[in-house]
């Protein structure tokens, strides 16, 4: 049984931005180590065939409720951003150009998510205005992160990271794996507990 979460995510999808709360507490039962692999969600979904939710009526106004009930008996903030679908791109690149600075790397993740999806205005994370606020949230110059953003390194991992994902299965965000098993949505984190658990259904 493996001991770790590799969490696959863009910070464009709001199911995401809700798996970040209901993931912390199954590391932090299981004591499995936690990996973030940033990807496109974009390329995932053409890869596969798949379709964002709102490109479907009677879908996009079930998830729009979802959200609501799923954020309101939790009580996590959460506010429709304007700008969606936003070009996230530079913030992935950015946070796997922080790999080597995982606190810094974690702060940044948990300050995009906010800003795109847990504040009363949310920002435009493709925009300097929107990305300066998620840096200076973290204490990050907004050059340096705008640098990590068009590193080619950083934009030949986030190639990578996609690829790998629709390779192994993925279809689209969140996606989780345990060993080789994959788990999507942030309505089945509890399963991915119970596979570290070494319980099998």
């Amino acid at each position: 049984m493996s001991k770790k979460v590799e969490f696959f995510f863009d910070f464009v999808s709001p199911t995401c931005y809700l798996a970040q709360f209901f993931l912390p507490p199954v590391i932090e039962r299981t004591g499995a180590e936690l990996v973030l692999r940033p990807m496109f969600q974009g390329g995932v979904m053409h890869a596969t065939g798949n379709r964002p939710p709102g490109t479907i009526v009677p879908k996009g106004k079930w998830l729009s409720a979802d959200l609501r009930r799923i954020t309101n008996k939790n009580k996590i903030p959460f506010y429709s951003n304007p700008y969606f679908p936003m070009n996230t791109r530079g913030l992935t690149r950015a946070t796997l150009g922080l790999d080597d600075r995982p606190e810094l790397r974690d702060a940044f993740v948990k300050s995009a998510f906010t800003a795109c999806w847990g504040q009363e205005n949310p920002v435009d994370p493709a925009s300097a205005e929107g990305l300066s606020e998620i840096c200076s949230a973290v204490g990050l110059e907004l050059e340096y992160v705008q640098d990590l953003a068009e590193d080619q390194v950083n934009k030949d991992k986030l190639r990578a990271n996609t690829d790998e994902a629709v390779e192994r299965g993925v279809f689209g965000a969140p996606s989780f794996f345990v060993g080789d098993e994959l788990f999507f949505g942030h309505d089945r984190i509890y399963q991915i507990e119970d596979e570290l658990n070494g319980l099998k259904f």
